[in-house]
């Protein structure tokens, strides 16, 4: 059936090029408009191209004489009625994934190919998404979180030919998981599987580059839409608490909606959140067609009955319908161009969405839902030209924690070596590291461990399978199934109790169902676990004991809250809280504070589920906790528990003090007793932090120092840099030793830092005297050059200055009275010129003192003449 709709495929402009994109023989990056088909017939293409592949020729019909190329035909993975009822394919036994990144894409999609065949859902046509599954024979709509779990159980993809990701352009983390693992399959276990990336706003040539395909372009678009900007107010505001969308700008979309929905057909409309749709549904009471709201937080059923209706309406949307969805009945759009996107803070941990202006790609998918079943109207609220081109990937603004548990099962850890369009900042891998190793799912090295594989397995964010998994072995499976159910629904807790809203939450029938889907999987992981529990460590074992226990007895906590508060532990040791001041410590370091009249104000400790940012604040808020004993704390942050020492030095005094902590959260301290080696380290690292310069350096030090200086400048290697970059780089070898003691010898620690053998000719290469006529004389290095300084009389018949290291000596001449006459590096030239001016104003001032005319033939003295008596 699905070969008849590729032979007479419906009047969609993707058909065009069909033939184009079967001629492909590798990947292929399909390009086309928004709303032109490609959702619908590009899978069902590849499923006829599977099928005539496995019978050796193509079927008659468009696409008459094009073979693919050769692939393997086994791997059945479906049953014997759904392969006779699929015809060709069933012999394949290979399908066709559609990665869609949205929940309620892929059913809708699902059901539009199903519908063209003329058959429901579950037959040739399937889905998979999060909660509920009906498998297809030749194709499935199917999630990326999905997908990730069925290339880590299976990575060969047994009975799968063909991958194709949609929608690639929306650049989520999963998807760009999912695409770099299958470039990862497809190079080394099945070069077979074909590869397809397909989006309507794309950089073709880059995601070509990535997956080695060639781009196909089909133009054109199915009705053209005429856009109209309809600026309003300020959007955006600051209200104290965060950035958030201002009431003035929605009471202007929803006058544009009003005015909009006076045209024929249905309109929808684009809003950032549930927030604001709830808002702008209240400003459009009265209005002249039906209200609905369409999101991702709906149930299947009622998403079914926006998607279903045949009647014009009012359609309050988010982001859930930008893309391979077609909502019936659509003629007009009204775009508040505004979106939410992640943004990760890895300071704190916290991962939230906020709202900023929708970039030019998705206002262009936005629009172009008007104009899928006839002549469009599109009306943006915001300009176009200002906005980006395309919005932020995730994996350079969101939380990868996710992902890096999930390369770090694919044997990948922090994503090296896989093959991605974007790589995840330092900052957000470190952060997401630091979340994952106090969960106990990654070593010190990254490598995945046995509870980190575990996490894997569970269709949840890590910190939430942990707490699932581990809150299961400790309090039950229905507490902490509970307890997870609500925080992966993302519900607000009334004044941050968040077991106050778990005990109204049994009238939520949501709540209801999501806590049946993980106590599902909970319990059949503790399965698991008991069948292969001779596998378990000693602790774990002990712990999945004492939860055998618990399961069948019911919790053993003194409370519910304190199961609720156990649950919640596991799940973010990180975020694990201690009272300081008028707010708390986060084992991660960061600050937070409750909002103003929380019940939970004044608990010593808390167990935190959500936390956000503050506009211009310091500290996070917390918007969801429950009180924790400090005990429960430190079993559930075990993993974070470290002792250290910590060691003061003020002044001559080095004292020292063992510290326990639970992450940043301090909870005990003792004085220790220090070694001589840990003194002397102590003292290092401070002298280090303070610098070289600090330390008491006495004459002797300070001139062997400058005579090191000296040598290393004229010499270099191998005689070392004394300077203070070049001591404290090397204190360990020169200072550290000496520092045991009250008294360090700087004198023999730099001597230790010279070089062997060269060290024996150290004193002649800057001796600390060099001879005069008169005997020697001190040399100074201070000025980075050897120089002396002597009496003018001294150095009567010395003919040439002397060298050191082959650098001259700089000689200061003085007067008898100690002051500078001249300063020669050239004494032949002093003696042949300048003297004759020096002896000339000397000679009257100093009579007693000789200044011979000829000074290289007179004698060196140190002495004046006899005074001669008077009369003579």
């Amino acid at each position: 059936m699905t070969d008849r709709l590729i032979a007479r495929p419906p009047d969609l402009p993707v058909a065009a090029g069909l033939a184009d994109i079967a001629a492909q023989t590798g990947n292929v990056v399909v390009t086309a408009p928004p709303g032109s088909g490609k959702t619908t017939l590009v899978p069902p293409l590849f499923a006829k191209i599977l099928a005539d592949d496995a019978v050796g020729s193509a079927s008659p019909g468009v696409l008459a004489g094009v073979v693919g190329v050769d692939r393997n035909a086994g791997g059945d993975g479906t049953t014997a009625a759904g392969a006779a009822a699929s015809g060709a394919a069933g012999a394949a036994g290979r399908k066709v994934i559609v990665v869609q990144p949205r929940r309620v894409a892929a059913r809708a999609a699902a059901r539009r190919i199903a519908a063209l065949i003329g058959e429901p859902v579950g037959r040739q046509v399937g889905f998979r998404v999060r909660g509920e599954t009906k498998p297809g024979t030749r194709i499935e709509m199917v999630t990326p979180g999905v997908v990730l779990r069925m290339l880590h159980a299976e990575p060969d993809l047994p009975g799968v030919g063909a991958l194709i990701i949609d929608e690639i352009h929306e650049r989520d983390l999963d998807t760009d998981l999912v695409t770099a693992f299958a470039l990862d399959v497809q190079e080394t276990l099945r070069p077979d599987l074909r590869i397809v990336a397909m989006s309507a706003t794309l950089a073709a040539e880059q995601v070509a580059e990535l997956i080695g395909g060639t781009v196909v372009d089909v133009p054109g678009a199915i009705h053209p839409v005429e856009v109209t900007e309809k600026l309003g107010p300020r959007a955006l505001g600051d209200v104290g608490y965060g950035i958030t969308v201002t009431r003035e700008f929605l009471a202007h979309v929803a006058g544009v909606v009003r005015e909009a929905a006076a045209r024929p057909g249905s309109t929808l409309v684009f809003l950032p959140g549930v927030g604001e749709i709830n808002r702008v549904r209240q400003l459009l009471a009265g209005a002249p067609l039906p209200v609905m709201a369409l999101h991702g937080q709906l149930s299947s059923r009622d998403q079914d009955a926006v998607l279903g209706s045949a009647e014009d309406r009012i359609i309050l949307a988010t982001a859930v319908a930008e893309s391979s969805l077609t909502v019936p009945g659509v003629r007009t759009v009204v775009d508040s161009c505004l979106a939410r996107e992640p943004r990760f803070d890895p300071r704190t941990g916290i991962s939230e969405l906020v709202t900023v202006h929708a970039s030019r790609a998705r206002m262009t998918q936005r629009a172009g839902r008007a104009g899928r079943e006839g002549l469009g109207r599109a009306y943006r609220c915001l300009a176009f030209a200002p906005a980006a081109e395309f919005s932020e990937p995730e994996i350079l603004c969101a939380d990868v924690t996710d992902v890096l548990l999930q390369s770090a099962a694919w044997g990948n850890p922090r994503m090296d070596g896989l093959r991605l369009l974007d790589r995840p900042r330092p900052a957000a891998v470190d952060a997401a590291e630091r979340t994952l190793r106090g969960l106990g799912a990654i070593d010190d090295d990254g490598a995945i461990t046995a509870a980190g594989r575990a996490l894997v397995d569970v269709p949840a964010s890590p910190q939430l399978a942990r707490g699932l998994i581990a809150g299961a072995r400790a309090v039950g499976v229905d507490t902490a199934a509970g307890v997870i159910a609500l925080l992966n629904l993302g519900v607000r807790a009334a004044g941050s109790d968040l077991a106050a809203e778990l005990r109204g939450a049994g009238k939520n029938r949501e709540w209801t169902a999501e806590k049946r889907r993980l106590a599902t999987i909970a319990t059949e992981h503790l399965g698991a676990e008991r069948l292969g529990a001779e596998h378990l460590s000693a602790e774990a074992g002990a712990e999945h004991s004492g939860a055998g226990k618990r399961n069948t007895q019911g919790a053993s906590l003194a409370s519910q809250d304190e199961a609720i508060a156990d649950v919640v532990a596991r799940a973010y040791p990180t975020w694990i809280a201690r009272r300081r001041g008028r707010g708390y410590l986060l084992a991660n370091g960061a600050g937070a504070t409750l909002p103003d009249g929380s019940p939970l104000e004044g608990s010593p400790w808390l167990a935190v589920a959500e936390l956000s940012g503050g506009q211009g604040r310091a500290d996070a808020v917390i918007r969801a906790a429950v009180p924790i004993e400090q005990d429960a704390a430190l079993e559930a942050g075990a993993d974070m528990l470290t002792e250290r020492l910590e060691v003061e030095v003020a002044g001559t005094k080095v004292t020292g003090r063992t510290v326990r902590s639970l992450g940043a959260i301090e909870i005990a301290s003792a004085p220790a007793k220090l070694t001589r080696q840990q003194v002397a380290r102590a003292r290092a690292d401070d002298i280090a932090n303070r610098g070289i310069g600090t330390l008491d350096w006495s004459e002797s030090a300070t001139r062997l120092r400058e005579r090191m200086a000296f040598v290393r400048d004229v010499v270099g290697d191998p005689w070392p840099d004394v300077s203070d970059t070049g001591l404290a780089q090397r204190v360990d070898e020169w200072l550290t030793p000496q520092l045991g003691a009250a008294c360090p010898d700087l004198v023999a620690g730099l001597r230790a830092l010279l070089p062997w053998p060269e060290a024996a000719n150290f004193d002649e290469l800057a001796p600390e005297r060099i001879a005069t006529p008169m005997g020697t004389a001190k040399v100074d290095y201070s000025s980075g050059k050897p120089t002396v300084r002597l009496r003018i009389q001294e150095a009567f018949g010395w003919a040439r200055t002397p060298e050191l290291a082959c650098v001259p000596v700089t000689l200061e001449l003085l007067s008898p009275a100690q002051r500078p006459l001249a300063i020669t590096d050239d004494l032949a030239s002093f003696w042949a010129g300048p003297y004759k001016d020096v002896r000339a104003d000397m000679r009257g001032r100093y009579p007693r003192h000789p200044w011979p005319e000829d000074p290289l033939r007179a004698e060196p003295t140190r002495r004046a003449n006899k005074k001669r008596p008077r009369g003579t």
